[in-house]
């Protein structure tokens, strides 16, 4: 049997040019004799619609495009995942806002709706597992096809049953699947073992599954899991996925594609490209082994966001908007834009004070150069003279903290930067890492703005992985090797230390490594629980970990000391919560993103009583 497998970019709330492609892929199959053809999860409309999915009238556009691509079908098997928006098995159930909605894969052949050996629901299967997590709300807005089983009265499991295909005269039985449906280990139903028991020959799994670092081998562990539950019984299961960018709003999620055949003995035998990209291709079942795999998945990660956004919302037809300090950050983002939309429509600005070194100001010099964008140099001193004589028209006349006068300076420059956009009707860039996010070092108006916010999702840490690999891209030190410090066995040697250079000798007060970890480990998914760190420093076990040697690098066996930092990572993470609130979308790369997958809310630090007592225990060590 041969399968086109159409690994689709999927424009979220592009319709009609989705479906577009739809046509012509099916067209193009037919003529190369496919028995079947698969687009993935909600390929018409897109999935991370938010609430665009609880207005009628959108929905009822969206469901007639099932009849139409049903039309699409003679000759041909077509799957493929689109919303369903009807009354099943003649129940129109649900909650307001989710009466029959539901994330459906379809199955249609010769023009027909394929019929399934066990139901009445002939072409369709409803998303079993819906995902409520992260930045999925799939219950808020679809009905399960678990509760559409027990409202008529089956059990919940039953309507999990093989789709009846002819082929080349024969009937066979396939399993179909939305998505989470594969990844069911925290569920109490397994829809892929449901389908090896009732004897299927293949599974198909549709989705659209975003793109986090390592998912690749999170998709792999599931296969396994299913193989070591059924044993010898495994079937192949061919997985096709979307590609390209969709939004929550608050994040910016890509998705690598990384379509796949496992075959019966779970093994991936075949791959399209996890490199983000479009492709389709054709899966007979006796086709030799061909995996394909993308190299530096990070950068191609972040430039298929820079791409997509500009295309999506800007239309290809604006300029960017750069703030180049000479720092690691803004370098790393001038690199971003040149790789994914070239360098003709990047502007780099480098907005000196006279706290800039002459270092970071021909850092930025050079890069540009480096690059072939366009820079523009010039002093703010003018305009922050300016504003702290305006302060003196307010009777602000005294002395005030040097935070206040910093503060000046980084609005200054989100002002200029505003400005120029508009001149040259431009887009902001913003240069935030996920560290500085977190304990919220940066300035609200001024380089908190941005349309887009590319390593907001990233480390500093990872920022120093990200720079290398954009010098090897470019072959040749684009990004100056005195930004990337040298890890050492027990120390950390810096070229040129990190700093927002706001005041004399300033230096940015993280303490690399071991911020970036405990911050990961606050956000990422299940969110860390402070406690949970707290016992293995108690115990002595954290210093098993990586982290454990930059907790001694830093001075923090000294619990008083380790309380000390640690109190002031988590009282200026939760203070800084209102700055993030109102911080450009993030690109989602972690498990913990900020935005719609790590949500907060301004609550302030919380102290639970476990947390005192270990608090209390801990500032005995000596």
């Amino acid at each position: 049997m041969r399968v086109v497998m159409a690994q689709m970019n999927v424009k979220a709330g592009n319709i009609e040019e989705n479906f577009a492609f739809i046509k012509q892929t099916i067209e193009q199959a037919k003529l190369e004799n496919a028995h079947m053809v698969v687009f993935p999860e909600m390929c018409v409309s897109g999935y991370l619609l938010q609430d665009k999915w609880l207005d009628d009238e959108f929905c009822q556009y969206v469901h007639s495009y099932n009849d139409k691509i049903r039309e699409l079908s003679e000759d041909i098997g077509v799957v493929f995942g689109n919303l369903y928006y009807d009354s099943i098995l003649g129940t129109n159930m649900g909650r307001d806002g989710r009466k029959s909605r539901f994330n459906a894969v379809l199955f249609a052949q010769d023009k027909k709706w394929v019929k399934k050996e066990n139901s009445e629901l002939s072409g369709i299967h409803i998303k079993h597992l819906n995902p409520d997590y992260r930045i999925f709300d799939d219950s808020r807005y679809f009905l399960s096809g678990i509760e559409v089983a027990m409202a008529n009265n089956f059990e919940k499991h039953e309507l999990v049953t093989p789709f009846l295909m002819n082929y080349e005269g024969s009937t066979v039985k396939v399993g179909l699947e939305v998505c989470e449906d594969l990844w069911s280990d925290d569920y109490s139903v397994k829809v892929s073992e449901l389908y090896i028991l009732q004897g299927v020959e293949f599974i198909v799994n549709v989705s659209s599954s975003p793109y986090t670092i390592n998912k690749e081998k999170s998709r792999d562990k599931r296969i396994n899991e299913h193989k070591l539950a059924m044993k010898e019984k495994m079937v192949p299961i061919l997985y096709v996925n979307a590609c390209g960018m969709q939004n929550t709003g608050k994040n910016f999620v890509v998705f690598d594609g990384g379509s796949c055949v496992f075959d019966a003995n779970g093994d991936r035998v075949y791959s399209l490209n996890d490199a983000f990209a479009q492709e389709v291709s054709t899966y007979d079942f006796v086709s030799k082994v061909s995996i394909k795999s993308t190299s530096n998945k990070l950068l191609q990660a972040l430039c298929c966001a820079i791409r997509e956004v500009d295309e999506q919302m800007f239309k290809s037809s604006f300029k960017w908007i750069i703030g180049l300090s000479g720092g690691i950050d803004s370098s790393i983002n001038a690199c971003l834009l040149v790789m994914a939309l070239g360098n003709e429509r990047v502007i780099g600005y480098n907005m000196a004070s006279n706290y800039n070194s002459s270092i970071t100001k021909n850092n930025a010099r050079l890069l540009a150069d480096k690059l072939g964008i366009e820079i523009r140099e010039g002093s703010i001193e003018a305009l922050n003279k300016a504003s702290i004589e305006t302060m003196n028209d307010y009777q602000y006349k005294d002395e005030y903290g040097s935070l206040v006068y910093e503060n000046i300076q980084a609005r200054i420059r989100g002002h200029l930067l505003s400005t120029f956009a508009s001149i040259e009707g431009g887009v902001i860039m913003n240069n935030a890492n996920k560290v500085e996010v977190a304990l919220g070092y940066c300035t609200l108006y001024g380089d908190c703005i941005g349309a887009i916010s590319p390593i907001g999702d990233l480390t500093k840490v990872q920022c120093f992985e990200v720079a290398r690999a954009c010098n090897t891209y470019f072959k040749e030190e684009v990004i100056s090797m005195t930004l990337i410090p040298e890890d050492k066995e027990n120390e950390i040697i810096w070229g040129m230390p990190p700093s927002a250079e706001l005041k004399e000798d300033q230096l940015d007060p993280m303490k690399w490594y071991y911020h970036d970890y405990l911050i990961t480990y606050l956000t990422e998914y299940p969110t860390g629980r402070i406690e949970v760190f707290m016992d293995s420093y108690l115990d002595g076990s954290v210093y098993e970990t990586p982290i454990g040697k930059w907790i001694a690098y830093y001075n923090l066996t000294n619990g008083e000391v380790f309380i000390k930092d640690l109190e002031w990572v988590l009282k200026t993470m939760y203070l800084a919560v209102f700055k993030r609130i109102q911080m450009p979308p993030v690109v989602m790369l972690s498990r913990g993103a900020f935005g719609s997958d790590y949500r907060e809310s301004q609550l302030g630090f919380i102290q639970t009583d476990k947390y005192k007592v270990i608090r209390s225990k801990i500032l005995e060590i000596k």
